[in-house]
């Protein structure tokens, strides 16, 4: 049985601040558990891979390693899954509500300036969030500006 562990600070120190930020005010201690999900299980049968799968404080993510910081993609994917789990503290998600609502299964989502946060699923936003560390680290040729004018805790950190 694998065990969760919590966050290192060096994965904490290495998320986007206003993501850290906004988890610590909702009051999340997320863990990454190194094993797949049995939803993600289920899902691989019809994706061909196991996907990393985040339950309200949990990211079922299988063969993760003991500490993300050290790998650039790998921190952008963690970003990715602690936006799922902010969304679940916020309430803006459930299982259910994901499942039911064909609107959080797209990933895909273009930065325009008229884009909602709100209007937005569950995966664009976790995509977006993605994209953001990427942008901000300098592993994209995207604007980490454009991000933070659309999703509300990287707003609230703007140098």
């Amino acid at each position: 049985m694998v065990e969760p562990r919590r966050l290192t600070q060096a994965e904490w120190a290495a998320l986007s601040p206003g993501l850290a930020r906004a988890l610590r005010r909702a009051r999340v201690s997320p863990a990454i558990i190194a094993r797949a999900h049995p939803a993600a299980r289920l899902a691989g049968l019809w994706r061909g891979r196991t996907p990393i799968l985040a339950r309200p404080n949990s990211i079922w993510w299988p063969r993760a390693p003991a500490d993300l910081a050290g790998d650039g993609r790998a921190m952008a994917v963690l970003q990715h899954e602690l936006q799922h789990v902010l969304d679940y503290a916020e309430g803006f998600l459930s299982a259910a509500r994901y499942l039911a609502s064909p609107r959080h299964w797209t990933y895909a989502c273009a930065l325009q300036p008229d884009l909602s946060w709100q209007a937005l699923g569950a995966e664009q936003r976790a995509a977006l969030a993605e994209r953001f560390w990427l942008a901000e680290h300098g592993l994209s040729q995207e604007d980490p500006e454009a991000f933070r004018a659309l999703i509300p805790w990287a707003r609230a950190c703007a140098s």
